[in-house]
């Protein structure tokens, strides 16, 4: 059977649980937290980002979140929770289901950065 991209999201949201702003913002200066904002460079240039968050577009991500490639990075790590976000939560939870299948263990789907923005919560 083929995929479509609803079916995609539809078992990416049923893999990835959301996680509100209210709740994700006790984690935001947690040393075994990660946020990820996997948006492309100019969503993130014209809108900035979540306080210490990593900027890693959905493309590449699997590169960074290998720690044995050279791209890898240490913050983004199977032994922390990742926060994903995104314009609105699909890419997240592609990004989530992706990092799950990588044996990520805890991953969370944030959904939008206006959403974290209404919320008040801290961006750079």
């Amino acid at each position: 059977m083929t995929k479509t991209v609803k079916n995609m999201l539809d078992e990416a949201f049923d893999k990835v649980p959301m996680v509100e702003p209210t709740e994700a913002i006790k984690w935001i200066d947690d040393p075994d937290t990660v946020f990820v904002d996997v948006r492309d460079k100019n969503s993130v240039i014209n809108s900035g980002k979540i306080k210490g968050a990593i900027h890693a577009e959905r493309g590449l991500l699997e590169f960074y979140a290998d720690q044995e490639h050279d791209m890898g990075i240490d913050e983004i790590s199977p032994e922390k929770k990742v926060i994903l976000y995104c314009n609105a939560g699909g890419q997240a939870a592609l990004a989530g289901k992706t990092l799950l299948e990588m044996g990520y263990k805890e991953v969370l789907n944030l959904g939008s950065f206006n959403n974290w923005e209404k919320f008040g919560g801290p961006t750079e």
